[in-house]
């Protein structure tokens, strides 16, 4: 069987509706119109932790990037790979944090004054121009960190070892190797019987890629590889950082709704503490565990963005009068 190219960095296209239809949770509880785009209709869902985190000692700062990972078919035929600038530590999160994440922001409004492409898969080897740095299982991930010299043949292994990729993805792979970045190549480890029919259904623990840098970045200009113009995936993005951050690349609206294609609306920018959090069973260890002090600001951004406007996102300070 062939493995499917699928758009990234992650995907959560998991179910079909007619428009006609009325979504409704499995025990029969109707959606919010804002709680199905916010969980069930975005294409890219990430939360990014910056700071001096508390483990690291050399005061370089830390960003950490969690994608939720979704997907449709079996679990088996399911890989990708994620384009980071440093070598990044690997850990998984809970799924439920997304649910905590849009609990918090919904009932929020900022006041004005205030991205990895997923392939089939299979196991890492050697090649010329490709170094396997590290080969690890985390959570139910079988990963493979590689570094590349040679945009042909990079993709030449991914090719042999079971990762579909497109030949016109050179081009981009070999921006992110100028830049010396590194590649996560990923996919999923083994499916129990016992949990086989949740992971087919797209239930699955979000990645946790952690990895030094000197600004907020989102890799989505590997996401154009996969994605259309016809149909703009929605990236949705929670940033726990220390201000406000906003795309630099893309222009920004203010307020839930105001959804413009190829552009970013700031729906949620706050001052929270973990004290803010504590209602919640996940957000307090996460932002405890990745960021330093009690205090920070979080950002809700979400935006569509068509295949030929893809760039990887810089995230920097929002300023008044930025929009």
């Amino acid at each position: 069987m062939n493995k499917k190219l699928i758009a990234a960095p992650l995907v959560a296209i998991l179910f079909l509706l007619a428009t006609t239809a009325t979504p409704v949770l499995a025990d029969g509880g109707f959606f919010t119109e804002e709680m199905f785009y916010d969980l069930y209709q975005s294409a890219q869902r990430a939360v990014i932790l910056y700071g001096n985190s508390t483990g690291n000692s050399t005061g370089n700062y830390t960003q950490h990037l969690i994608l939720s990972v979704s997907f449709e078919g079996d679990a088996e035929d399911f890989a990708w790979v994620i384009p980071v600038p440093n070598k990044p530590e690997i850990a998984v999160s809970d799924p439920e944090l997304f649910w905590e994440l849009y609990d918090f922001t919904r009932t929020e409004i900022p006041s004005p004054g205030f991205g990895c492409l997923f392939f089939g898969g299979a196991a890492p080897g050697d090649q010329d121009g490709v170094d396997v740095i590290e080969e690890q299982v985390v959570g139910p991930y079988a990963t493979a960190i590689l570094s590349a010299t040679n945009a042909t043949a990079l993709a030449d292994w991914l090719n042999a070892n079971g990762y579909i990729f497109p030949e016109d993805g050179e081009e981009i792979i070999s921006e992110y190797i100028e830049k010396e970045w590194y590649f996560v190549a990923t996919k999923i480890n083994a499916v129990e019987e016992d949990t086989g029919y949740a992971l087919a259904e797209g239930a699955i623990d979000p990645i946790v890629l952690s990895f030094a840098s000197d600004k907020i970045v989102y890799p989505l200009r590997i996401t154009s590889l996969s994605a259309t113009n016809a149909t703009p995936p929605q990236v949705l993005l929670y940033v726990f950082a220390d201000h406000i951050m906003v795309p630099e690349q893309y222009p920004l609206y203010i307020g839930y709704g105001n959804w413009e294609e190829n552009a970013f609306s700031l729906e949620f920018g706050n001052n929270v503490s973990v004290e803010d959090l504590s209602e919640y069973e996940i957000l307090p260890e996460l932002v405890s565990t990745y960021l330093s002090g009690d205090e920070f600001y979080l950002t809700k951004l979400r935006g569509w963005i068509s295949a030929d406007q893809m760039v990887d996102i810089e995230l920097v300070r929002y300023e008044e009068g930025d929009s």
